[in-house]
């Protein structure tokens, strides 16, 4: 069943349904509230920012959503143009430096879909774009010792391929980032689920 649910993901309407069930706004003030704490002048760039469910919970501020999917893309444009700007493509050396410097880079269920050399790559260009003293913050979900048989399974079925431990994370964000916490979490969300939250400041 879980495999068939995957594809439908990709589109927005299915995205955001999805994310409501298992309580994702939640998980989205607390992200906010304990991890990002922005601040109105803050400059934040989410990579791979989807059909912009962060954007509501973060003040008004110079926001630059960035997105491979135009599907997530147009419908972000369509529900908060008013909010902030929006680009289909992939953030890459080539591109990171044209987009300007942020205090703030959100990976928000991304690494979990990025091989090891890519997640390096990730936390490379987010050290670029960042701002001395910005911060990057990460959310994936996490295997941990004595996860219950439920959690693991969820975490085995996601749609990204490459969930991994809290050490593996860290490992991967020391490869750009001197100063990196890490946080886990179990009650983010309705499921059982345990997530890993990633702070790295330049």
């Amino acid at each position: 069943m879980i495999e068939h649910i995957r594809p439908i993901l990709n589109r927005p309407f299915a995205y955001q349904l999805h994310n409501k069930i298992i309580g994702a706004d939640y998980r989205s003030r607390l992200l906010v509230r304990d991890y990002i704490r922005p601040t109105p002048a803050a400059r934040p760039l989410p990579i791979g920012c989807g059909p912009g469910n962060m954007l509501p919970y973060l003040p008004q501020c110079d926001y630059l959503g960035v997105d491979i999917n135009p599907a997530y893309i147009k419908t972000a444009k369509r529900r908060y143009s008013n909010r902030g700007n929006f680009v289909c493509e992939r953030v890459s050396q080539h591109n990171v430096n044209q987009l300007g410097s942020f205090d703030i880079v959100l990976a928000l269920g991304l690494l979990h879909h990025l091989d090891d050399t890519e997640g390096a790559d990730l936390f490379r260009l987010a050290h670029a774009a960042l701002k001395p003293g910005g911060r990057l913050t990460t959310l994936d979900g996490c295997y941990k010792p004595q996860q219950s048989a439920a959690t693991r399974y969820l975490l085995s079925r996601d749609r990204g391929r490459f969930v991994r431990n809290e050490q593996e994370y860290l490992s991967l964000a020391r490869s750009a980032f001197d100063r990196v916490e890490s946080f886990l979490d179990d009650d983010m969300l309705r499921i059982p689920y345990t997530h890993a939250v990633i702070v790295c400041t330049r």
